[in-house]
């Protein structure tokens, strides 16, 4: 009998998927870390502000603020049609390269050798859709986009404040966008310092063509904030 899915048989069904064993379920890590979270609600990625989506698939430029920087480069996202799309660009340091495909979204990028010396920055006319930070290696945006016929499952949450001041606090929610414009903000809470989890018994479902951002704001100065969620995108029966 299946765990939760028909091909699924193993009384380790994570283990089966994390290795890759079954088809059409995929495993999701999402990570961001934000260094200055002011008072005003920004995205938990290390680019700092409000994080905005692409109003239509477009080219991105890719650029590095150092010209050591010259390695290959995975850009992992969706298409116009909401499809899967990935593309693999050479880093050429301070001189911007273009990608041949264009990206309605881009839920990650990552260096395939070595260590980035410099801030490599994915854009499109000057906004920045994905950002490697130096020495990091990948994003660290806690943004992602559901590819159409597929839903991802959020299992467990887990948020890091660096906070240190008795009266200082930071409030944090999930942000939604669906793919007609309709925007949700749900789950609001607070939280002062160290970490705070939620392992979900029921996972939270994310809709085919979504997209979600956690984002926070402090009540008071400027304090580091980072998110880390476990998840599963899983092909849905019937194609939308």
């Amino acid at each position: 009998m299946g765990y939760f899915h028909e091909e699924v048989d193993s009384p380790h069904a994570m283990l089966e998927i994390a290795s890759e064993r079954i088809t059409d379920i995929v495993p999701v890590n999402i990570f961001g870390f934000n260094r200055t979270i002011g008072t005003d609600y920004e995205t938990i990625w290390n680019n700092g502000a409000t994080y905005a989506y692409p109003s239509s698939a477009v080219q991105m430029d890719v650029v590095s603020s150092s010209a050591s920087d010259t390695m290959t480069l995975l850009i992992s996202g969706l298409d116009s049609n909401y499809d899967a799309l990935a593309e693999i660009v050479t880093v050429n340091g301070t001189a911007t390269v273009t990608t041949a495909n264009s990206f309605l979204r881009i839920n990650s990028a990552t260096i395939l050798s070595g260590s980035n010396v410099g801030n490599i920055t994915i854009n499109n006319g000057g906004t920045a859709y994905a950002y490697v930070e130096a020495a990091i290696g990948t994003t660290q945006a806690c943004v992602y986009s559901v590819a159409r016929n597929y839903s991802l499952y959020l299992f467990r949450i887990s948020l890091t404040s660096g906070t240190v001041n008795g009266n200082q606090y930071l409030t944090y929610r999930n942000r939604l966008d669906n793919s007609s414009g309709r925007i949700l903000r749900v789950a609001e809470a607070t939280w002062k310092e160290g970490m705070q989890t939620f392992d979900r018994q029921i996972p939270f479902r994310i809709s085919p063509k979504n997209d979600i951002q956690f984002e926070a704001k402090s009540n008071a100065s400027t304090n580091e904030a980072s998110i880390f969620i476990e998840a599963l995108l899983m092909k849905d029966k019937f194609d939308a």
